[in-house]
């Protein structure tokens, strides 16, 4: 086997150390998409195996192919490079995105927490009148108004009577 050469050793050197560092950068890219981080000592393991493993390769094949070597090295990095940049790939690798949430899910989360107070209390004047108030913001008129006369029955006060008056204007009651 020949004596290495100075221009040899610093080639397969300089492209074991790209190698490794744009597979790290490249792991990083796709674990900040992902939110997670790469702890130091995996990452110092597999920039080093990565290191060996091209050092060592280009050792074998640069002295019998080196145009064919430099090619095939400069087109595998631009590969790890671009990895975390191709868009089908991109997809796979962010989160999921969250379920869609309709702009009165709030409301329906607490007509619900609502509604399980009404059965431990079931004379709680205050939940009829949010519970009115929530079933009228959410689009549900006949329920507010029902809502409401409960309310009224509970507590006889000036803002129940006021709050059923203004759900009945809204909505003529039908005839039975």
């Amino acid at each position: 086997m020949p004596e290495p050469q100075f221009g040899e050793i610093i080639f397969c050197m300089v492209s074991g150390m790209a190698f490794s560092a744009g597979t790290l950068w490249s792991l990083k890219r796709a674990g900040a998409a992902r939110r997670k981080k790469i702890h130091v000592p995996a990452g110092f393991m597999v920039g080093a195996v990565l290191f060996v493993l091209v050092y060592g390769a280009n050792r074998l094949a640069f002295p019998a192919f080196p145009k064919a070597t430099l090619l095939i090295n400069l087109l595998l990095l631009a590969g790890i490079i671009l990895f975390p940049f191709l868009p089908g790939l991109k997809k796979k690798l962010r989160r999921p995105p969250l379920k869609r949430i309709d702009k009165h899910h709030h409301l329906r989360v607490e007509a619900q927490a609502m509604e399980r107070m009404l059965k431990i209390d079931p004379l709680n004047a205050f939940c009829f009148e949010r519970l009115s108030e929530i079933y009228e913001q959410i689009g549900k008129p006949g329920q507010a108004l029902e809502a409401a006369r409960e309310a009224l029955r509970l507590d006889p006060s000036v803002n129940n009577k006021a709050r059923l008056e203004e759900l009945t204007r809204a909505q003529p009651e039908k005839p039975r």
